[in-house]
């Protein structure tokens, strides 16, 4: 069966590409809250005439017609989304988008190969050179769009959306019933191969950093230095920051491998839902997150997944 299958990299652009990155998010930025503005005093007139596009919008803003056209008009399909999932009740009234937000991004199509892989670099449109890329694992299939982010306009990554066939695995005749667990993620009824995840020492470490961080706080109070001037304070926040990415991560990888683990090595897997327990290494929307990719997976490679009913207390 055909799939959509993300492929995340990070990506190292020159200070010319960073430049147009950051352009690139402040026009879809732009955007967005133009045609969000357009929509609500739309809704209070009588007549609410044409509404606006970015067509119309790059023919009044100038400095549009710089960036990339899919990417505005995929800042509309985002907006008409997000209205979508407000009147099914999903979620809260779309926002203004602000440009102090931690993470900004923006998403374009592939268009005849304007996307692409060549010798390790990323070719996206509107970039004139290739983008150096950390290729960690192979892409397969069609690329259809790529989505470029930013942490803090400092860490870049790009996310490839592709299409591409995945085969059923092989049946093994198996079956296992699994529940969560804070420490574990989940136990089951059987053996598991790669059920296990322990982080002591790095929660350790992430008690002496904060420990470390308080007296860094302490001692500019003392010399009145405000934190954000503080430079051995900003120093040691992001050393604790870091560690907090670097167990998040350990944690992601570690569900992504047990789902796949666990939809290689059995046919039928039934989930029991109990009480949510306290919170440990792990904490419900953790469990909620991992049954998400248990499910996908188990359609992708023609395996079951079978919820039983919620208890009370779940």
């Amino acid at each position: 069966m055909n799939v959509l299958k993300a492929y995340k990299f990070r990506i190292y652009p020159t200070s010319e590409q960073r430049q147009f990155f950051i352009e690139t998010f402040g026009c879809v930025r732009f955007t967005y809250n133009a045609l969000l503005k357009d929509r609500e005093h739309r809704n209070l007139r009588e007549d609410p005439g044409e509404p606006l596009t970015p067509a119309k919008l790059k023919r009044q803003q100038l400095f549009l017609k710089k960036t990339d056209s899919l990417a505005l008009a995929n800042a509309q399909r985002n907006l008409d989304r997000a209205f979508r999932n407000y009147y099914a009740g999903r979620c809260s009234h779309p926002k203004l988008k602000t440009k102090k937000a931690m993470w900004q991004s923006y998403t374009t199509n592939n268009q005849q190969g304007t996307i692409r892989i060549e010798a390790g670099h990323l070719k996206l449109p509107k970039v004139k050179t290739l983008i150096p890329l950390l290729l960690h694992r192979e892409i397969k299939g069609e690329i259809k769009s790529a989505t470029v982010s930013a942490k803090n306009l400092e860490e870049f990554y790009v996310s490839l959306l592709c299409e591409e066939q995945v085969n059923h695995l092989p049946k093994t005749s198996r079956k296992v019933t699994i529940r969560f667990c804070p420490q574990h993620l989940l136990t089951a009824d059987t053996a598991v191969t790669g059920l296990g995840f322990c982080q002591k020492e790095l929660a350790e470490k992430l008690v002496k950093e904060e420990r470390r961080l308080e007296i860094r706080a302490i001692s500019a109070r003392r010399r009145l230095v405000k934190l954000k001037e503080a430079k051995n304070y900003q120093k040691q926040k992001n050393r604790v920051m870091d560690l907090y990415r670097h167990k998040r991560a350990r944690q992601k990888a570690y569900m992504d491998e047990l789902s796949l683990t666990l939809v290689k090595d059995f046919d039928e897997i039934t989930i029991t839902f109990e009480s949510k327990g306290s919170a440990d290494a792990f904490n419900w929307s953790d469990w909620q997150k991992f049954l998400q990719k248990l499910k996908y997976k188990a359609r992708w490679y023609g395996k079951t997944v079978r919820v039983e009913a919620l208890s009370k207390n779940a």
